[in-house]
């Protein structure tokens, strides 16, 4: 969503390039340049014991009625590791431990013309019984043989799952 009017002087935005060419909202009395940069996500891939992964069925857009890793958008007062954790704990009921950064993925958003950056790491589940957040119609765990056959709500989510079942396997 673009904005219309400047935050520092409440004047109308005028839309034009600035210094590296790219057109962005500028106050044409005091000078401001909205700069509007992409979201942060952060998730996980939340194990079990005997191997299996969570995932979540997406009850909201985008990708409702998909499934889903464990993941949302970084709040400003945390890291992305704090994310993480929060987001799983939101979405499952699980309170994992972080093993390690398993990748950062670009992605674009055609439809919104915009980009963002999600950020995964490998977790272990340590306690929680799974029960679906507010935003999710249903968590379950998947064994490696058929993660990949599930209907997955982002390609970003298939990739990170591909690169972990490589690993596993």
């Amino acid at each position: 969503m673009q904005p219309k009017f400047c935050s520092q002087c409440g004047h109308l935005l005028e839309f034009r390039p600035v210094e590296d060419n790219h057109i962005r909202p500028v106050c044409p009395s005091c000078g401001f340049i909205v700069y509007q940069n992409p979201p942060i996500a952060a998730g996980v891939i939340a194990a079990r014991e005997d191997g299996k992964v969570a995932l979540v069925l997406r009850g909201e857009n985008p990708g409702k009625g998909l499934w889903g890793l464990p993941a949302g958008f970084m709040e400003i007062d945390e890291t992305v590791e704090e994310t993480a954790v929060r987001e799983c704990l939101e979405e499952t009921g699980l309170t994992v431990q972080l093993n390690q950064l398993w990748g950062v993925w670009s992605y674009r958003h055609q439809a919104k013309q915009s980009s963002g950056v999600l950020v995964l790491f490998t977790a272990t589940v340590v306690e929680g019984d799974a029960r679906a957040g507010s935003d999710s119609v249903e968590v379950k765990f998947f064994s490696l043989d058929e993660i990949l056959d599930v209907p997955l709500a982002f390609e970003t989510h298939r990739d990170a799952l591909t690169k972990w079942k490589g690993r596993k396997t």
